[in-house]
């Protein structure tokens, strides 16, 4: 977690820099063609079909008992789909190019979009050749060996990026500098995976049969899920850029660097748990399982609360400071962006744990229902409110498939004891933190407009006066809840070891 998430904070920074130097020296257009490619990679990656979850699923129980024979045939069988994965990108993406009229309603100003979208093609199929390697870092719950190199090459990327731009204002040679230095960790790890475990080498079978068959239920379940991820997450640009044009995309790129670079951290912070609980999910029992749930709930909550009502407060000022009043969004069209922000953070831990517990089957068909929501709903809403209306009807499918569904799967096969009054509880506490989130947004936001952020200085007193009021608030409605008390003992007892 420090790794991860100290990492993260300090590329954020860059991140936001190589941004800022980015609009000042190339055109909005750039901007939104950035945006959009990423998105059309993102849906190239369809073809990834859940394989990475699933695999680092099979790998916990043979790593759990250090079974190095099944371990490498895991991983022999790891490599062979990533490769698979590698040709069906490279092939999709060529057959992808000539209609890339189709998606963008604008494109004057922009030179060479065809080398530009290759090489956003090569750059997602190089992805998947050396990158199974860093699963089994993950297993043995030492996924901070690959994340320490990949946060330390991603800083020295954005630096060279940030020079590129300043000196050349080549877009292309700003491309070129991100796939060369994507190679690197991946290599590094593969040499380090290589010395300290050579057995994966010594071993070229694949898993047996009955074990193969349970890898690709899994995988297939997976792919609805990755279906449903790649068209709820990587359309919006798309349909933005359609619809609305590609000015817009620039602008809507601006709130999801922020809003990206959060998930971004938040993962970092998450990944960080995920190897330790699936070995909870494969050698404790549910009591055990559940208690630990409560706990990192609570945690989920407090956090993507705290983000949640002071973006709404503070979104539209602190991209002002940023980049400009002209590249901000209506306060609705805000509201409705962090919305989804606070319904999809909320689902992190249901699906951690689903991941631990490998629940991947018993809702394989959800991802299809919140899909046809999304892009019905987003298509519908497009016509009339513009860009709120996309990202509204991401809301609507989450709210009407995820947010219920997802939990009722975790409690139902995952806790099993006692699951119908625990998922009643879980909705009761859900109605509840809705209504304090909103609560503090209004309230913040209202001191916001009345004495707004008009420079760094009251941008940050907002912020401190915002973070007063949001941990009083938590502490008096948490302080007597049992997984409160557990989370502040863990850390009392991480700070003594630490200082000792």
């Amino acid at each position: 977690m420090v790794v991860n998430v100290g990492g993260q904070l300090m590329n954020q920074v860059l991140l936001f820099i190589s941004r800022m130097v980015f609009i000042h020296y190339l055109s909005a257009a750039y901007l939104g063609v950035n945006g959009l490619f990423t998105d059309v990679l993102g849906i190239l990656n369809l073809a990834e079909l859940g394989i990475g979850t699933a695999m680092i699923y099979s790998l916990y129980e043979p790593a759990a008992k250090n079974d190095e024979h099944r371990l490498a045939q895991l991983m022999n069988l790891y490599r062979l789909l990533y490769r698979i994965v590698a040709v069906v990108v490279l092939l999709v993406g060529l057959a992808l190019m000539p209609f890339l009229g189709f998606f963008i309603k604008d494109s004057s100003g922009i030179e060479h979009l065809r080398l530009i979208y290759l090489m956003y093609v090569a750059n997602s199929v190089c992805s998947y050749l050396l990158s199974y390697k860093n699963s089994i870092y993950l297993a043995y719950q030492k996924a901070y060996v690959r994340n320490l190199w990949a946060q330390l090459c991603d800083a020295v990327k954005t630096l060279f990026q940030i020079v590129l731009i300043v000196l050349t204002g080549n877009f292309i040679l700003y491309l070129a500098v991100q796939f060369v230095m994507q190679f690197i960790p991946n290599i590094i790890v593969s040499v380090k995976v290589d010395k300290e475990f050579p057995y994966l080498k010594e071993c070229r079978e694949l898993p047996e049969k009955e074990k193969f068959h349970g890898i690709l239920r899994n995988v297939g379940a997976m792919s609805f899920h990755k279906l449903g991820t790649v068209i709820v997450r990587n359309t919006d640009s798309l349909l933005m850029s359609s619809f609305v044009g590609l000015l817009s995309v620039g602008i809507y790129s601006n709130y999801k660097l922020v809003l990206s670079g959060i998930n971004n951290l938040m993962d970092k912070f998450s990944n960080a748990f995920t190897g330790s609980l699936g070995n909870l999910g494969a050698i404790e029992d549910e009591t055990r399982v559940y208690s630990i749930y409560r706990e990192l709930d609570l945690l989920f909550f407090v956090i993507y609360a705290y983000w949640t009502a002071g973006l709404f407060a503070l979104f539209n000022a602190f991209i002002t400071l940023c980049f400009g009043a002209e590249y901000c969004f209506s306060t609705a069209t805000v509201a409705v962006l962090v919305t989804e922000f606070y319904v999809s953070g909320q689902r992190k831990v249901n699906l951690l744990f689903r991941e631990a517990k490998g629940l991947f089957w018993y809702d394989r068909y959800k991802p299809l229902f919140e899909s046809a929501i999304n892009l019905a709903a987003s298509l519908l809403l497009v016509q009339k409110f513009g860009v709120a209306g996309i990202l509204g009807g991401t809301v609507i499918s989450t709210v009407a498939t995820c947010l219920w569904m997802e939990p009722y799967i975790l409690m139902r096969y995952g806790i099993r004891e006692d699951w119908q009054g625990k998922l009643k509880d879980y909705f009761v506490r859900y109605a509840e933190r809705v209504a304090v989130v909103a609560a503090l947004a209004a309230v913040s936001y209202g001191w916001v407009s009345f004495c707004p952020a008009k420079n760094i200085g009251w941008f940050l007193l907002d912020g401190v006066l915002y973070t007063l009021l949001f941990g009083a608030v938590m502490v008096v409605l948490h302080r007597n809840a049992p997984e409160f008390n557990r989370l502040k003992d863990r850390v009392t007892a991480v700070l003594k070891r630490r200082e000792s």
